[in-house]
């Protein structure tokens, strides 16, 4: 995707072209609630937390609050918003990209469910932030879910359907990753789909378009760590881990070790660039 120099300027920030990207998400302290290291973001965002990672991710009101211990860290703003207590798949603006440019943000961020019955107003929210962005040269990353609703109520992210056949949930991702480049997205945060094979063919919908994968629910380590390898394998640009950082009892030498292996991992992926990928295992499922 062509960007003026601006935006591409601040991209390359968030997603260099020598290096995977390890975003930290913080804005679940809005949306689920601030529990575990997010009940004081000032005392998480340690040294060996901060210096690994390549971006975080939050609502304004928590960047501004932690704007000393991010001083030398890119930030992403997010811009939509829903909390877990009340209807979770339907997205609102709580924002403006000036408030992002007036904060020093490198980007904003805004969330689109895909088979939502509010799927239409949030792809007519993406599209407007787009426009708006474009206008100060700021990157819009777009997080793109296949996320639903049960007949009772909660939140129906289609994981069966991704244990059962990774194939077929690839397809939702795909749908919802492509949307979002369509409508402009710089870059997109989505799922993964559960092994290397079908997630690369989300990376290649993305046509170039950066795509990160979420952390989702907090596993072990050892699986944390292989997840975001494999995405990787597969060709994305890197790992937006939220949970799997700030949930855990020891964040910092965590991040310390994905770094190291996301950095192995990119090195091996670049010296066989020329060659056939090789095929990996299921992460979730078969391959």
């Amino acid at each position: 995707m062509l960007h003026d120099i601006g935006t591409q300027r601040r991209l390359t920030r968030l997603v260099p072209h020598t290096s995977a990207a390890l975003w930290l998400p913080l804005d679940d302290g809005l949306i689920s609630g601030p529990e575990d290291h997010l009940r004081d973001l000032r005392q998480f965002l340690t040294r060996d937390v901060v210096e690994p990672v390549t971006a975080v991710l939050g609502f304004r009101g928590a960047l501004r609050s932690c704007h000393r211990e991010l001083t030398r860290t890119p930030t992403i703003m997010n811009l939509t918003a829903s909390t877990t207590l009340g209807e979770h798949t339907r997205k609102v603006v709580v924002g403006r990209v000036a408030d992002a440019v007036r904060d020093g943000a490198e980007a904003v961020a805004c969330h689109i469910n895909v088979t939502s019955a509010y799927e239409g107003e949030q792809l007519e929210i993406l599209g407007r932030l787009v426009s708006e962005a474009d206008a100060y040269g700021m990157p819009v990353i777009a997080m793109a879910y296949p996320r639903g609703r049960h007949p009772d109520g909660t939140d129906d992210n289609h994981l069966a359907l991704r244990e059962r056949d990774p194939d077929e949930f690839a397809v939702l991702v795909r749908h919802g990753v492509r949307a979002a480049v369509e409508l402009g997205a710089s870059a997109v945060k989505t799922i993964y789909t559960g092994t290397v094979e079908s997630f690369r063919t989300v990376v290649e919908c993305a046509m170039d378009v950066p795509v990160l994968i979420a952390g989702e629910k907090l596993i072990d380590e050892g699986e944390a760590m292989a997840k975001a390898q494999y995405a990787i394998r597969a060709g994305a640009a890197g790992v937006a881990f939220g949970r799997q950082i700030f949930a855990r009892g020891e964040p910092g030498p965590f991040v310390q070790k994905l770094r190291t292996g996301m950095d192995d991992c990119w090195a091996e992926r670049n010296r066989t660039v020329t060659s056939v990928p090789p095929r990996s295992s299921a992460l979730l499922g078969g391959s």
